[in-house]
């Protein structure tokens, strides 16, 4: 039997998942957590084989997002983790496929995709729903941002202008705002606001 613990900070998520699961051969939920802190402590008395959590738990001292993922992975080596989030922002998905989940399911998506995921996703190769996947397709281009267009968008995300981190680096309005523009093309971010919210997700541009 494998077993699962539900992360979650919606209680009628958990109760859905737990119904869906229960209602499946050969899996069974062991435990159930609404915050980090109560994941990790679970994580420590519950063995369990797979991690089904909501990506924008949440998120205490430890820090967010893939920050918890790295742990997990790294304290919990065999622990497999599958992400079922409301997110839409295309380069914060990326981020999770690349952070070697199992699996990716949009809330959106059937809870038969979830099921799929559990049965044929690896780190290897995880599983997309088939919300998750046009959501993906939106971007990023594949190439990764260069390290100055990185450095362009930490300035301009912790409240520098164009004009200011053109003084500070030396460069024209113009070439400044060209690296942003194309940082935030490679990343999947359609504006500001996107922008906004992959930062408030991920706490940091990497």
């Amino acid at each position: 039997m494998i077993k699962i613990i539900l992360a979650d900070d919606q209680p009628a998520i958990i109760s859905g998942v737990r119904q869906y699961i229960g209602q499946t051969p050969g899996f069974t939920v062991v435990a159930t957590a609404t915050s980090v802190a109560e994941l990790l402590a679970r994580l420590k008395d519950t063995p369990c084989d797979i991690l089904i959590t909501e990506f924008s738990m949440p998120i205490n001292r430890i820090g967010g997002g893939c920050t918890l993922f790295k742990q997990l992975k790294r304290d919990h080596a065999s622990l497999e983790l599958i992400v079922l989030t409301m997110i839409d922002v295309p380069a914060v998905l990326y981020q999770i496929v690349n952070s070697g989940v199992k699996g990716l399911v949009h809330k959106s998506d059937e809870m038969a995709e979830l099921g799929r995921a559990m049965l044929e996703g690896s780190t290897d190769s995880p599983y997309i729903g088939k919300s998750a996947l046009p959501i993906l397709r939106k971007g990023p281009s594949g190439r990764l941002p260069t390290r100055r267009e990185v450095e362009v968008l930490k300035m301009y995300v912790v409240g520098n202008s164009l004009r200011e981190i053109a003084e500070k680096l030396n460069k024209s309005v113009k070439t400044v705002g060209l690296q942003k523009a194309s940082a935030m093309k490679k990343m999947g971010l359609r504006n500001d606001i996107e922008l906004g919210r992959y930062t408030s997700t991920m706490g940091h541009i990497s």
